[in-house]
Formats: structure tokens, sequence, C-alpha cells
């Protein structure tokens, strides 16, 4: 693998993930709902763009639909949690198990049978090909995630800008409060826990276009990537405002896959071991606040001491 096609491959992986942090971010920070649909919700949303690409539908389409499916996980979830008073925990776990076998089911109906563990489809069926490849020289992904993802946060930043995003906002900040200013909290969690998987299915279907491809085991560990390019970028680039801090979770995403990539890349990690590596940059982290703080009154101490 030369240069070109590692920078290539992080840029063109880790924006997907931006997407993805933003969907963890909105359930995990600023609606504190441990919510665990988010690997369901990749699967689910990569497993129905792949099939319906390969059935013949137009890419962007299929895309949107995969984001509406992702949507839906997170709608069942949302029901689950606050008509049954089922754990949000308990009811992202739910929702994700189920998500496993209904993938399965979508992967097969691509080729006519009950259950299928994989589609493949061609380069020239995906998103990108709206793009001459002569003309963009292997960059039609990066641009195409570029501009989706520009566009996703800008959308993000305005509406929980607006009053109804705010009201949301509050349910998140403190829940009670929200209620006593007249807030359906209920319909705020749900619609919040709805956007953040439609956007985690919007992973999964570019996901699916990136690798020609999905797989049942495609949306394995995606949940702690987003936790973790949340908290990179918490601690690398801080949360001083909302619009620092979807910048500070794109930035943590990028870091991310670098880390990755670059590590994979210099050391020829086979692809049953990278896992692994998953693991450790998970653990480095959940302990980079730790080590900020650490560094920070160290450097504190020394200047009182001089």
């Amino acid at each position: 693998m030369g240069l070109d096609t590692l920078v290539l491959t992080i840029i063109s992986m880790g924006l997907p993930c931006c997407l993805l942090a933003l969907g963890v971010f909105l359930s995990f920070r600023i609606l504190d709902f441990a919510d665990m649909t988010a690997e369901g919700s990749v699967l689910i949303g990569g497993a129905l763009c792949a099939a319906l690409i390969y059935k013949g539908m137009p890419p962007v389409v299929a895309t949107l639909l995969g984001m509406l499916a992702g949507g839906c996980c997170g709608f069942i979830t949302g029901c689950l949690n606050r008509f049954l008073k089922i754990p949000k925990l308990l009811s992202g776990i739910i929702t994700m198990t189920a998500a496993g076998s209904v993938a399965l089911m979508i992967m097969g109906f691509a080729f006519g049978s009950p259950f299928a563990s994989r589609v493949d489809i061609e380069a020239s069926q995906t998103i990108f090909s709206f793009l001459d490849p002569a003309i963009f020289k292997g960059w039609q992904e990066v641009i195409v995630e570029g501009v989706i993802v520009i566009l996703i946060m800008t959308l993000a930043y305005f509406f929980f800008g607006t009053e109804y995003g705010m009201a949301i906002r509050a349910t998140g900040i403190n829940e009670r409060m929200a209620k006593s200013q007249g807030i359906n909290t209920t319909a705020a969690t749900i619609i919040c826990i709805t956007i953040s998987n439609s956007l985690i299915g919007l992973t999964g279907a570019l996901m699916a276009q990136v690798g020609n491809g999905f797989s049942s085991t495609s949306a394995t560990g995606y949940l702690v990537v987003g936790l973790a390019s949340i908290l990179i970028g918490e601690t690398l680039f801080g949360k001083r405002s909302f619009r620092n801090y979807l910048i500070s979770i794109c930035l943590g995403s990028l870091i991310y896959w670098t880390i990755l990539d670059v590590l994979t890349f210099i050391f020829s990690v086979p692809a049953d071991l990278e896992k692994v590596i998953y693991a450790i940059l998970i653990v480095i982290a959940l302990c980079l606040p730790m080590l900020k703080k650490e560094i920070k009154k160290r450097f504190t101490r020394k200047k009182e001491e001089a």
C-alpha cells in the first residue's frame, strides 16, 4: 500500500465515522442516553443499502433508505424505553440483538433466499460513481463523503440551536426541569434517538459502498469507535461550544482512523487481529482525559515552584 492509498483509506473510512461519532454523541452526550443500538443500526443501514443496490435500486435512494432503517432502530429503542419502561441500556441491547437476524434476512432478500451473510456490489453501482474517476483520480469517495459530512454537521448545528433542539438538550441536562417547562420529554427522547441512529445507519450505508459490499460482521466494534472518536476529540480539541464540539468529534474520528490505519500499515497486522488494535486505542482514548489532567497539574506545579 502506497502513501497515497493510505491517505485515501484513512479519509474515506474516517469521514463516515464522523457521522457515527455524531450519532453516538447525540445519544450519549446530548441526551445522556446510554444507547447500545449503534452496531445494530450500522448493520441494518449497511445491509439494506447493499441489498437494494444489488437489486438495481439507485444508490442515492438506497443510501437514504439505509439511513431511514437506522432511524427505525433508534425509534424502536426509544419506544421500548419510554412506553414499556425498559431500562435505556437494555432497550438498546434488545434492538441491537434483533438487528443481527433482521440484517441476515435483508441480505438474503438480495438473493431471493431466507438468509445471507454477505452482499457484494460493484464500484460502478455506488453513490461515488457519479463522479468521473478519470477526473478525480480516486478521490470520488472522499469528495462525496466530505460533502455529506459537512451538510449533516451544518444541519445538526442549526437544528440544535432551534427552540426544539434546545428542548432536546434541556431534556438531556435535566429531564424534570424540562418537564416543568412544558417540554414533552418522551417525544424529545424518541426523536433524538431516532436522529442519532439515522446518522449511524447512514454510516453503515456509506461503509457498504466504500467496501463494495457488506457482511454480517461488518458492524462489529463500531459503537466503541464512535465513543473513542468523541473522547479523543474532547481531550485534544475541547468542548467550549456546541460548534467546537462538532468539529472536535470530526477531528477525533479522523485521528482515530489515522492511528489505526498507520499501525496496521506499519506492522502489517492481519485483519483478524485488527480488533486488538481497536481495544488498545479505546484504552488510550479512555486514559487521555486523565493523562491531560495529570500533565496540566504537573505543569502548574512546576510553574508555581519556579
